[in-house]
């Protein structure tokens, strides 16, 4: 029996799908991140081996029936690091096509066909897109430590440390939000802000902290309530530039997904982000998913047997 596989490899966990050539669901699997710019090519290439083997595995179906991979990667932000996730899957030794993109464009396809663009925000954040003549851009997806990421749970949370330094130093007053950081932190004063700000040289921020703005937003919280509607609208800002590299702004009407937790999750930041989009373009029509992206990389596997994408290899 012929299949394919789909891969949503996250910054906080992957997600494989197996699926035979009529789109039914023969196996999933949900393991640790393969993020090699996480915990290193070597560890990365260890896990995609062992959870693509054990999927394989769980319906007993062969390596040489395996006829499309499709993997959309969080790691994936650079042509150099599209050379290592491409080299992680080659290695499995299947047989088949195998096509390695950011996560973001398989997202993109899921959401709106691959034609329009997609604003992603989760651990991370991205705008990709893909206009009628097929040219494809991005936007964004560069790490916080250069004020990257906009409007993503790390964003958030960085954010929120910002604004615990300066009721630290008495220029704002406390609030819920500062409440739930004494919690998280056991005591918040400046020694455990210069801690936390040494450990992420380390290790990147908490996103629970994201978590704290959003729960604190909806208690009325004005401190949390701007730092979500700041980050929402950075990541609008991403979103002008891909929109205008493609042309949309002179479309009068076009499709702009939605996509990840934070949008998902945080119904402030969602509607923030919704109205200025709007606002800037009246005929973006602001859209989320069907599916998870795992399903997204499976269907656009199947679409790709079919005929149907003439264009994954740009992705």
């Amino acid at each position: 029996m012929r299949y394919v596989i789909g891969v949503d490899g996250g910054s906080t966990k992957c997600q494989a799908k197996a699926k035979d050539l009529e789109g039914n669901l023969l196996a999933e699997s949900v393991g640790k991140t393969t993020n090699h710019l996480v915990v290193g090519v070597s560890e990365a290439r260890r896990r995609v081996a062992r959870q693509v083997e054990d999927l394989v595995a769980s319906f007993g179906g062969k390596r040489e029936e395996c006829a499309c991979i499709v993997v959309g990667a969080a790691g994936i932000d650079s042509p150099n690091d599209k050379v290592v996730v491409d080299g992680m899957y080659q290695s499995l030794l299947f047989d088949c096509p195998v096509f390695c993109m950011n996560d973001g464009s398989v997202a993109l396809y899921s959401t709106t066909a691959g034609l329009g663009i997609l604003a992603v925000s989760g651990t991370g954040s991205i705008v990709v897109g893909r206009n009628k003549q097929g040219k494809v851009t991005r936007s964004g997806g560069y790490p916080v430590t250069i004020f990257g990421n906009e409007g993503s749970s790390q964003w958030i949370a960085l954010y929120a440390l910002h604004h615990a330094s300066m009721w630290v130093d008495g220029s704002v007053p406390s609030s819920p939000l500062i409440e739930r950081m004494h919690g998280y932190f056991h005591g918040l004063d400046a020694n455990k802000l210069v801690e936390c700000s040494v450990a992420l040289r380390r290790r990147p921020v908490d996103s629970q902290l994201a978590v704290l703005v959003y729960e604190t937003a909806k208690e009325g919280d004005a401190a949390a309530e701007a730092i979500l509607k700041k980050g929402a609208l950075e990541l609008v800002e991403v979103a002008d530039t891909c929109v205008k590299k493609l042309g949309f702004d002179q479309e009068e009407s076009f499709l702009s997904g939605v996509w990840g937790s934070v949008f998902a999750n945080n119904e402030f930041f969602y509607r923030y982000y919704a109205e200025e989009f709007v606002r800037r373009y009246p005929g973006g029509k602001v859209i989320f998913p069907t599916g998870d992206a795992a399903d997204g990389a499976t269907q656009l596997a199947i679409d790709y047997l079919r005929d149907a994408v003439d264009f994954i290899a740009d992705l």
